[in-house]
C-alpha cells in the first residue's frame, strides 16, 4: 500500500480548516435552499424531497390530517408543523 504523507505548519492547518469549513457552510446553506427549509411554509414537492416521500404517501399524511394550507390549488405546509406530525 503506498503512503503519503504532507507536513503542514500549524498556520496552513489553520487556514485548511478554515477553507474546508467555510466550503460546507456554503454547501449546507445550498442544500437548505434547494430544500426550502430557510422558507416558513413548504410546497407539496419540496415537501415530498425534504421527507423522501412520494406524492401519494403525502396525500395519505394530508388524509391523516397534516396541516396544511391551500391557496389556488397550491398546497403549502408550515415547516414547523412537519416535525409534530410525522415524527
Amino acid at each position: 500500500m503506498n503512503e503519503l504523507t504532507i507536513l503542514l505548519s500549524d498556520s496552513q492547518k489553520k487556514g485548511l480548516q478554515e477553507t474546508i469549513h467555510q466550503l460546507l457552510e456554503i454547501e449546507i446553506t445550498q442544500f437548505q435552499t434547494d430544500l426550502g427549509l430557510n422558507k416558513r411554509y413548504l410546497k407539496k414537492l419540496q415537501l415530498c424531497q425534504y421527507l423522501n416521500l412520494s406524492n401519494n404517501t403525502i396525500y395519505k399524511l394530508i388524509i391523516e390530517g397534516l396541516p396544511r394550507i391551500n391557496i389556488n390549488a397550491v398546497l403549502l405546509t408550515k415547516f414547523n408543523f412537519i416535525g409534530n406530525h410525522v415524527i
